[in-house]
Parts: structure tokens; sequence; C-alpha cells
């Protein structure tokens, strides 16, 4: 028997007594006020689940979201939420005059139901911790990402040509270099490769790629070496390039070109 039913119980026992006695002698007999003793009595029904305490939670607050907000939260979690997430919606409701708090936002939209649907789970896959990069130029990885066509404009476009972005991240320090060139050829690989050498503030030892022919003739030629190796080996660079079908073992340049798409081709 927990405390509320064992005070539930007790409220009955004066009630009964204040039914034989009298309220006001029940009130000196168990030592309660009056008003509660008739507070009780009004209330029960012949069980003592009828004297349970209730919540004393007010239902709204003074200070609750007006219906105004409430419209501006959805209308903006519909256009920023999926892309941008709870910064998104929030930057866009202060740009309209919004001026509560962030939790504040967030508890008003997890009221009134918003991101509640779950994600579909993803096929687990099984986690594995590689070793920690501590040297600037260590491992440095490179890869390529297609424009999207939209987005050109000029000559590249007038022209209907493709623009390529390669993108390279240090490891260690995530300094990031970018540069686009026209065509996804190897020359071009070799090219920037030059300009990240440049850029960077440290010798690199480790360059690593996906198996793009832009990086690697392996899977292609046995005989003919790919312009990109052999830049590289001329250089004193390691070459590794990551197994088949797996993009996540180049994880951080892959994260990078998943947020330019985010944050700005798609905006």
């Amino acid at each position: 028997m927990n405390i509320i039913t064992q005070e539930a119980r007790k409220k009955q026992a004066i009630v009964k007594y204040a039914e034989k006695n009298g309220k006001s002698s029940a009130s000196r007999m168990y030592g309660v006020s009056l008003s509660s003793v008739k507070r009780w009595c009004k209330r029960y029904d012949g069980t003592w689940q009828s004297l349970m305490e209730k919540s004393h939670r007010p239902h709204s607050h003074p200070n609750r979201h007006t219906p105004k907000e409430e419209r501006q939260i959805k209308n903006s979690f519909k256009k920023f939420f999926q892309r941008y997430g709870w910064d998104g919606v929030y930057s866009d409701l202060l740009r309209k005059g919004y001026s509560r708090s962030f939790s504040g936002m967030v508890y008003a939209a997890k009221r009134m139901g918003l991101a509640e649907r779950s994600k579909p789970k993803k096929k687990s896959r099984i986690s594995r911790r590689y070793p920690e990069i501590l040297t600037p130029g260590e491992k440095v990885q490179i890869d390529v990402k297609e424009v999207p066509y939209n987005c050109l404009r000029g000559s590249v476009l007038r022209n209907n040509k493709h623009l390529y972005q390669w993108t390279a991240i240090d490891e260690c320090t995530r300094m990031r270099f970018v540069y686009g060139f026209e065509e996804h050829t190897p020359e071009n690989s070799v090219r920037f490769l030059l300009m990240v050498i440049k850029a960077f503030p440290f010798r690199i030892k480790t360059i690593q790629t996906d198996n793009g022919t832009e990086f690697t003739y392996k899977y292609i030629s046995d005989e003919n070496i790919c312009p990109f190796d052999k830049a590289l080996q001329k250089l004193g660079i390691k070459h590794k390039l990551i197994p088949p079908r797996t993009p996540w073992h180049n994880g951080k340049v892959e994260r990078s070109h998943r947020n330019d798409q985010r944050y700005f081709y798609d905006w």
C-alpha cells in the first residue's frame, strides 16, 4: 500500500467518524481542520478512492504560447525541421519576431505533437573503432562530388557542362580545401593534389580515396597506372584505397559533402 492509498483510507476513517459523531468532533479527534473534514465529507461517495488527492497542476500556464505563436512554430517546423533540425526552425522563428527561448519552442512543438513520428530503424552495422589520427598530415581524405546542375551559373550553364567539386580534409586538424573542375578526370585529381599540398601548412604522408577512376585504375587495368598514383609515387605520398562500396571509411569528407548539399546547394 503506497502513501497515497494510506492517506485516502485515513480520510475515509475521518469521514466515517464525522458521519457518526459530527464534523467538529472529527476535527478535534484527528487534529485536522474543520474545513478539510467538510470538504472530504462532500467529496466522499462511499469509496476511499473518491478521497484520493488529485493533481494540483494547473490546466494552463499564463506564459503559454499564444495561438499565433503555435501557428508560427508549425509553419517553420514544416519548412525547416527535416533539413535543418531544431536550430533551423528556431532561426526562422527569430527572423519572424519570435521572442521565446529555444527550449520553450521545443517544448511547445512537442506538446503539439510535432517531431513524434519515429524514424524507421536502419540495419545496424558493426561499429569498429579506428585509431585516432594525432599528427597533421598523417592522413588526408579526398573525394569528388558533382555539383547539382540547377546550381550552375554563367558559362558552365550556357555551354551545358558539368562541374565537379574536389574536397580534401585532414583527419587530424579537419582543415579543408575545395576546388572545382569541369571534367571528372585523373589529370584534374593531380592538379587538385598539387593545390592541396601548397595550401596545407604541413607535410602530407597518406592520401585516402575511394576506388573511382579519377584516383586509381586498380579495378580496370593491371598494366596502366593512374596519373594520380604516379603523382603520389613521385611525391613520396602513400595512397590508401578504401574497400569497395564502403563510403563510411571516408566518412569525414563524405559528411562534408552532405553538409555542402544540405546547407549550400539545397538552399
